[in-house]
């Protein structure tokens, strides 16, 4: 990832809050996170885990080999 991308991220996370829409990030690369620091983007306000499967058990959602369940374990 160059520093394009990483801005453009930071554009579009910026634009879904301005909307009212929470942004989760996950699975993002040391280095790009390292070059997210480098060009001075915060993203304090966004909620971030390292992988798929942990943000989505943060939203109640979690996964079986045939699918994925919420916490009143309907299919989504």
């Amino acid at each position: 990832m160059d520093t394009m991308d990483a801005q453009q991220i930071y554009q579009l996370i910026s634009t879904l809050n301005l909307l009212g829409i929470q942004s989760t990030i996950s699975g993002i690369r040391p280095e790009v996170a390292q070059t997210s620091i480098q060009l001075g983007l915060d993203y304090s306000q966004v909620s971030t885990h390292s992988t798929l499967k942990q943000a989505l058990s943060k939203q109640g959602i979690k996964l079986y080999e045939k699918g994925a369940v919420n916490e009143k374990n309907q299919i989504r």
